[in-house]
Order: C-alpha cells, then sequence, then structure tokens
C-alpha cells in the first residue's frame, strides 16, 4: 500500500475523546438510522456508536439472518437509552426485490417514521489480478455487488428519507489514490459508487451526503487478502456519529478519511465548505 499523507497534523487509529459518542453535542436522540453491512464489521461499528448516541431506532440489513441477530442483541446491550429499537432484516442487496422488501418491514416495524440516517456500509471484495487477463464473470459478479448493490440500496431507501436526511456511503481511499496492484475492480467500483453518490448530493441539495474513507481493517471480506488492521472499527463508527452532528455540516458532499483530526477539521471549516477541498476530481482543474 503506498504511503498516507493526512491532511490534519494528528493522524488517529482509535476513537478520542471529540468524537465520543455520548458527548451530548453528538446526540443521535430521536433518530431513526440505518445502516446495510449492519451485521458485521464497519457497518456494525457505525450502528453501535448511533445506539451509543442515544438514536430512537436503529436498523440493521445483511445477508446473514444469524450475524445480524447476534448484532442486533450487542447493539441494544451498548445502547444509552433502554427503549431503543433495533431491527434487522436479511437481504441480498443486489436483489432489487429483496432490498424493497426489507426497506418496506422495517419502516413498518418503526411505525412508519421517515429515515433520518441512512448509511451504505455493505461491501465486497472483488477477485483480485491484473486488469489484462481479468475473467469477465468475475467483473461482472463485482459490478453486481459493488455498483448495484448500493445502486439498489438508494433505489429502495430513497423516498423513505427525510427531508433532511443525512446518507453517508462507506468508500474506500482506493477509489482516489494512486493504483494499488491486484486490486483494479475493487477500486473502480468504489469509484464509480463514489461519483454516483456524488451525483445524489447534487440531485437533492436538501440531503447530507458525505462519503468516508473508513480506514484500514482486516473484515470477513478482505482478510484473504492478508489485510493487517491498522485501525479500529470504532473510530469509522464514532467519526460517523460526529459526522451526523451540527459540527460537521460543513463537510456536506465532501470525502472525508476517518483518521483525520476532527477538531482541526473545524478549525478550517470556512475554507472546507466553500472550495474544492475532499472532492474527487482532476487535479489542478477545479470543474
Amino acid at each position: 500500500m503506498p504511503d498516507y499523507v493526512s491532511f490534519t497534523k494528528i493522524w488517529h487509529n482509535k476513537p478520542y475523546a471529540a468524537i465520543d459518542p455520548t458527548r451530548p453535542e453528538l446526540s443521535a436522540a430521536g433518530a431513526f438510522v440505518v445502516v446495510t453491512g449492519g451485521g458485521t464489521g464497519i457497518g456494525k461499528a457505525i450502528a453501535v456508536a448511533f445506539a451509543q448516541a442515544g438514536a430512537k431506532t436503529v436498523a440493521i440489513l445483511g445477508r446473514r439472518l444469524e450475524k445480524l441477530k447476534e448484532t442486533a442483541t450487542e447493539i441494544t446491550s451498548k445502547a444509552k437509552n433502554a427503549d431503543i429499537q433495533v431491527l434487522f432484516e436479511s437481504a441480498d442487496l443486489s436483489k432489487r426485490a429483496d432490498v424493497d422488501a426489507a426497506a418496506a418491514a422495517l419502516v413498518k416495524k418503526a411505525n412508519g417514521a421517515k429515515i433520518n440516517i441512512f448509511i451504505n456500509s455493505a461491501g465486497v471484495m472483488p477477485e483480485v489480478g491484473s486488469v489484462e487477463g481479468y475473467g469477465e464473470a468475475a467483473l461482472r459478479q463485482g459490478f453486481e455487488l459493488g455498483v448495484i448493490a448500493p445502486f439498489n440500496a438508494i433505489q429502495s431507501f430513497a423516498s423513505l428519507l427525510a427531508a433532511d436526511a443525512h446518507v453517508y456511503n462507506v468508500s474506500s481511499g482506493l477509489a482516489h489514490i494512486k493504483p494499488v496492484p491486484g486490486i483494479w475492480v475493487y477500486s473502480a467500483l468504489k469509484a464509480a459508487t463514489t461519483k454516483m453518490f456524488d451525483y445524489l448530493q447534487e440531485e437533492h441539495p436538501e440531503w447530507h451526503v458525505v462519503q468516508i474513507q473508513p480506514g484500514v481493517i482486516s473484515t470477513g471480506f478482505n482478510s484473504h487478502l492478508g489485510v493487517v488492521s491498522e485501525d479500529e472499527p470504532e473510530l469509522a463508527g464514532q467519526f460517523t456519529v460526529w459526522l451526523a452532528s451540527p459540527e460537521a455540516k460543513f463537510l456536506k458532499g465532501k470525502f472525508v478519511w476517518v483518521n483525520w483530526d476532527v477538531d482541526e477539521l473545524k478549525a478550517r471549516a470556512d475554507e472546507i465548505k466553500n472550495s474544492w477541498l475532499f472532492r474527487i476530481l482532476l487535479n489542478g482543474v477545479e470543474m
């Protein structure tokens, strides 16, 4: 992997006081939060963090029902409020009918409430290999799981979001850093999905869309590549809660790394908000 360049002087690998979800300033009280891929890894950490921040309802989607049940129990046990509603539905995100059914079921269980915070966190690591000689079938499968799945999530949940909803896409730095041999498909899929969420923000200026690089974390879908965790998943979880707070309103429409220090980011809020900083574009050509 290439060396990382930090926008802030401080680089975090684990949670810290400024993003503690129990801070009153980061309260998610009354919020209905939905997390795709919420049964494991980063998605699970995000769901737990919002429960710790006092969310009213936390809903998770994933393929494995048993894992969702286990995670739902853990979310409940770590929640700030004893009366939190934790929901889960199994769904294959690459199948639109599955996602439509899951979305409708979650909202019904939440008594028809509008979703305040939606996080696309489901992920897949396609087969590795070089561009030349890569199998078409593997590429098509990667596209189904890496682009069609989040596309389906948007289609199924968009009409269920609150007018001022926050939408977060768990992306990857591989969408914009220099090429890493062997994982071009994953990088290309993340770049495509990032652009899709860019368009979603443009089409829905009333929403608050932010995309994140969630850290380097060994998860079920990348462990076979020998990825060694450099960051704790709780960092991404708590950083996302901070993103949903008024403190981070200047990051609307941006792409950020969870490793960057939030106090340093806030100190440059006006500069970040009113410039092309943290946008995916051609270097040197701001358009």
